[in-house]
């Protein structure tokens, strides 16, 4: 009876869903995934003053709780009310009171090593995480996401040849045209790409929209499951082989960063597309064994240099991380549960700096067990709300929340490969795919019409004057 219910509201929700809509909300959420895979949005400054800093992405994050806020103050006209399952925040509330708790017991230690101001930057880096999380989870609807899954693999497919093109040529477009764009208003850095490659023995440096190798392949990775799902429910041939040709790209993509992430993030992508859904998904296999042929081709020798990743410059390399380990012990057993403060490495402090490649070990580091497990929590809330719906074959629910799902055990993969909150393309794009996990296990129902005052038609000869009816 339930299932009947929801899937009836669910059949009167699309009338108004995006993009076929005048709601303002789900076209700033398009444009901000568009910002994602398609503006280096980190390395952009805007020229304005501020005690914080002027990234791009914190005035968008801004105009969105703007926008979020003032429709809630002009009065929600919307038909369509939504409850969200019990407990979709849990992640997000532990983790902000568990990061703010860590610098408070901190204070001294903070105030004595002169990195207040490092920490304040990144209390305001998760503090437009938390409100882009919000936002996001409670303006979607169910009807909007599977238009939303296709934008993803669309904007992911674009992302990724706009990266073979800068892996083959040097050229990295989204910088070039962000730097003509945004030039008479911001300042925006270099492109740190490198076609040679100067780190790491010979790899080369291939960024896409991001700061790092290791960023746009977590992002590419996991954006794959929407393109793979996307092909698995395809009504034609054709829809199925262009969204095969565009995993194919994404694939490519992602190996041709020669960075592990490129290879592990999208490989357990498709192992939980596999285990959550084999009967649906084992018909492709073929076309995905053709598929990573065509990437592999495509990719040159990147296949080659992936498989070759444990040599001795990246044993060094990895050497190098690992032999931090052992001097941070006294720093976790000095405070076990709240650590030494969230956000107070500093890059910039070789002294005290620690690179662990590894946001898991950074939490213990920084916020102690306590922060660990509420970063667990944060990734792992939304599998949890979303399980009864992972195997689902509602049409409008079933395959979006499989990639969301899909997607966001990618990040909690490639979280334990770097040190992934210090690069936010894959960060936002997690928020997001959580976002959809919660909305598609929420509840949609009518909001009642408001009953209107029967109408009264009087006699003719009846007058209405101020001392009555005539």
């Amino acid at each position: 009876m339930e299932a009947g219910f929801a899937a009836r509201s669910d059949a009167v929700s699309t009338a108004d869903a995006w993009p076929h809509t005048r709601r303002p909300m789900p076209w700033l959420l398009a444009g901000f995934l568009v910002m994602i895979f398609l503006v280096p949005f980190e390395a952009i400054h805007l020229d304005v003053s501020l005690p914080v800093s002027s990234d791009l992405d914190r005035f968008v994050v801004a105009g969105l709780v703007a926008a979020f806020a003032l429709g809630g103050l002009i009065g929600n006209r919307e038909r369509i009310v939504r409850s969200r399952p019990r407990g979709w925040a849990t992640g997000l509330i532990a983790f902000a009171f568990v990061t703010v708790a860590s610098i408070a017991v901190n204070v001294d230690r903070i105030t004595n090593l002169g990195e207040w101001e490092v920490a304040q930057k990144r209390l305001a880096v998760l503090a437009a995480l938390i409100a882009f999380a919000v936002v996001v989870t409670l303006t979607l609807r169910v009807a909007e996401l599977r238009k939303f899954a296709v934008l993803i693999a669309v904007l992911a497919t674009i992302t990724g040849s706009a990266t073979i093109i800068e892996q083959r040529t040097g050229t990295n477009l989204f910088y070039d045209v962000a730097t003509e764009v945004f030039d008479p208003i911001a300042t925006v850095d270099p492109a740190p790409t490198s076609a040679v490659g100067v780190e790491l023995g010979d790899r080369p440096m291939v960024v896409g929209p991001t700061r790092h190798a290791l960023s746009v392949a977590s992002m590419l990775g996991m954006a794959l499951p929407f393109a793979v799902v996307l092909a698995a429910v395809a009504p034609s041939l054709r829809g199925r082989l262009l969204w095969v040709l565009a995993a194919c790209v994404i694939v490519t993509a992602t190996l041709i960063t020669q960075r592990k992430s490129g290879a592990v993030v999208p490989a357990f992508a498709l192992l939980a597309l596999f285990v959550l859904r084999p009967r649906q998904l084992l018909r492709l296999a073929p076309v995905g064994i053709v598929a990573l042929a065509i990437g592999l081709v495509l990719s040159g020798g990147a296949f080659n240099s992936v498989s070759g990743l444990l040599n001795s410059a990246d044993a060094d390399s990895t050497a190098g991380r690992t032999s931090d380990y052992p001097a941070v012990v006294p720093d976790l057993l000095s405070n076990p549960l709240l650590g030494r403060g969230y956000g107070t490495l500093d890059s910039s402090r070789g002294d005290i700096y620690r690179i662990f490649d590894n946001q898991y070990l950074g939490q213990l580091y920084q916020t102690g067990a306590l922060g660990l497990m509420a970063f667990l929590a944060l990734i792992i809330t939304p599998l949890v709300v979303v399980r009864s719906v992972l195997r689902s074959d509602h049409p409008l629910r079933g395959p979006p929340a499989l990639a969301a799902g899909a997607g966001c055990l990618a990040f909690g993969v490639s979280t334990a490969l770097y040190d992934v909150l210090s690069f936010l393309g894959a960060p936002y794009l997690f928020l997001f795919l959580a976002a959809m996990c919660t909305c598609a296990a929420s509840v949609e129902v009518l909001r009642p019409a408001p009953a209107r005052a029967p109408s009264v038609r009087l006699p003719r000869h009846y007058q209405l004057t101020p001392e009555g009816l005539r």
